[in-house]
């Protein structure tokens, strides 16, 4: 990393710059132009996924920012001490888990410094002198090691449990005065020991809870690889309908569907006790699954089994699975609040396949990935009727293309989403996230907050730990302006979902969220956590732009606001207002707002 950028003023606007105090943390790839020698294609692809599946969405998690990305680094900015340092073990344990399988001149390891300090903040980038500081320490860090600063240890206090060796003060390279550093003994760091209840992953649940890892797809096809991921979604559906049990959302297990993770930092990483893994062989119309379930607390696994079968008995084996991780999980859960909690299958096989992969289209938020899915998911109708998903996702898809300002016809598109989502319910009314996309219809694109809250209550009642669920219900409560009610049910949909791939979705609704309720400055950090995990999700910018607008950071939303019309360029208010899901007391301030940030009237 290059660390000189530390500090250079000139050439920036007056208005964009800003000082807060803020931890940063600095890291860099070990000897990458060595691996990037050896093998550059693998390298960058390893690195990516590094990346894509542990770096990104774990500092997002920590409360985290990235605020600068180099070709074999970056620059991570917390409003906590705590928060910078826990995220720096996790992110040391869970890279080393990861690449244990490797030679061990092959494998990716990062050194990583920490600073605690006053910072100049523009929207795209963080200068000044501990910036270099932090530099300095990753850069003397050793391979999978992190070296704090006097300030971080003086920050954090006595919520570090963790070894500690006193390097006494270091003379820092273009820095006038010694530096007081620590090293951090990484290899004694447990994740989540350090003031545990500050972390949004630390801990494990007080009720039963478990993730269920995508199953790893064995077949010869590598364009099948969402199968394994897909196949296990219905498994999930069935154990969050059961009263009682924290399941983790599908999404946040994705992260883990390559490779073979450690499950005990998997449960650490979650807060979970159980993780259920296993894998699946496709062979012409021959299935064989393999699962079994660890139990993190005593380190075992507990149960594991072998399913043989023809394809068409996929949905049964499924049946039999879910049976079984109910039975060993919660043995006094009733088998008939199961059979109650099951969704209906699909038919076709072929149904199911054209589902999956609309969905990793239409989460990517690029118009022509997202288009795609449309056709997908149309044909997947087509070839099941009775399959509820199928519809449910339709009517998303036609949710997304209003919000995202990608439709020809806002009033036909709201149509068909309420067509749709009606439809998926009416297929199976006890499928409570096919509710929750039907309540959030009724709220978004109608207003009609009265009847949505009452269909958000019945989908909670069928799916009490759908991450999901939460997330949409929050939606609802930020329209009608109880932005307490709001905060609440997002905080909960990112806990059921801690370490989501999809994670910028449900942040936009924490977003929002804040925004109504007033606390501006929470609702900026959300969305520039939100922003950057995806920075074509409109919603995200638009409640970006209003709570910047809020707090007099002007030039800050101006730059949002460019960046939305990069990804809408039809954006004009007084379309927007057309369809604006905010209550007509709020509505009209939100507008203006928008308005000040630049965005064009259409008038």
């Amino acid at each position: 990393m290059n660390s000189e950028k530390g500090v250079h003023l000139s050439g920036l606007s007056p208005g964009i710059l800003s000082r807060r105090l803020l931890t940063i943390l600095a890291a860099d790839v070990v000897g990458y132009a060595r691996l990037t020698e050896a093998a550059e294609t693998e390298t960058h692809i390893r690195l990516r996924d590094v990346r894509t599946n542990i770096v990104n969405p774990s500092v997002v998690a920590f409360r985290g920012q990235i605020v600068r990305n180099t070709g074999d680094g970056f620059l991570a900015t917390f409003d906590s001490a705590l928060d910078g340092l826990n995220c720096a073990i996790h992110l040391q344990s869970e890279i080393s888990a990861d690449e244990h399988a490797q030679a061990p001149d092959r494998k990716i390891e990062l050194r990583m410094g920490l600073n605690v300090g006053d910072f100049i903040v523009e929207p795209d980038d963080i200068y000044g002198a501990g910036v270099n500081i932090a530099a300095r320490l990753e850069q003397l860090a050793s391979p999978g090691g992190i070296l704090i600063s006097a300030a971080i240890r003086e920050h954090v206090g006595s919520a570090i449990s963790i070894p500690l060796d006193d390097l006494g003060d270091l003379r820092l390279k273009n820095i006038v005065r010694p530096v007081r550093a620590y090293a951090l003994r990484v290899a004694s760091a447990t994740p989540g020991l350090m003031g545990a209840t500050r972390s949004r992953t630390a801990g494990r649940a007080k009720i039963p809870s478990i993730v269920v890892l995508p199953f790893k797809n064995l077949g010869a096809d590598p364009s099948e690889t969402y199968f394994g991921s897909g196949i296990v979604e219905d498994i999930i559906f069935t154990l969050a309908s059961i009263k009682g049990l924290l399941v983790i959302a599908r999404t946040s297990a994705l992260t883990y569907g390559i490779g073979s993770p450690d499950v005990q930092t998997i449960g650490e990483k979650m807060g979970v006790r159980y993780v259920l893994s296993g894998n699946v062989r496709r062979t012409g119309g021959r299935l064989r699954i393999g699962a079994e379930l660890a139990d993190l607390e005593t380190n075992s696994v507990i149960w594991a089994d072998r399913y043989d079968g023809e394809m068409a008995q996929l949905f049964e084996l499924q049946d039999r699975l879910a049976s079984r991780i109910v039975w060993s999980i919660a043995p006094r859960v009733r088998e008939a609040e199961l059979a109650r909690a099951r969704r209906k299958r699909p038919r076709s096989m072929n149904a199911y396949d054209l589902v999956m992969q609309a969905i990793d289209l239409i989460y990517r938020m690029k118009f022509a990935e997202f288009s795609r899915a449309r056709g997908l998911l149309a044909k997947a109708i087509e070839l099941d009727d009775s399959y509820p998903a199928a519809y449910t996702y339709a009517a998303l898809w036609h949710i997304h293309n209003v919000n995202q300002g990608w439709t020809h016809d806002q009033e036909a598109d709201s149509r068909e989403a309420a067509r749709l989502a009606s439809a998926a319910v009416e297929r199976d009314p006890t499928d409570g996230f096919s509710l929750a996309v039907h309540g959030h219809t009724k709220s978004v694109l109608f207003r009609d907050f009265d009847a949505a809250i009452a269909i958000f209550d019945r989908a909670l009642d069928a799916a009490p730990s759908n991450a999901m669920v939460w997330a949409l219900s929050s939606g609802t409560y930020s329209y009608k302006g109880d932005g307490a009610a709001a905060v609440a049910r997002a905080e909960r949909g990112l806990r059921l979902s801690p370490v989501d791939t999809q994670a910028f979705y449900y942040l936009a609704f924490l977003c929002a969220a804040h925004y109504v309720n007033g606390t501006f400055e929470q609702s900026v950090i959300w969305g520039r956590k939100g922003m950057e995990l995806n920075p074509n999700l409109c919603s995200t910018l638009r409640w970006l732009i209003g709570s910047l607008v809020a707090l007099g950071q002007i030039e800050e939303a101006r730059h949002v606001a460019n960046v939305l019309q990069q990804v809408q360029p039809r954006f004009t208010l007084q379309e927007y207002a057309r369809w604006c899901p905010l209550t007509s007391s709020l509505r009209s301030e939100f507008l203006e707002r928008l308005k000040l940030a630049g965005l064009p009237s259409g008038e």
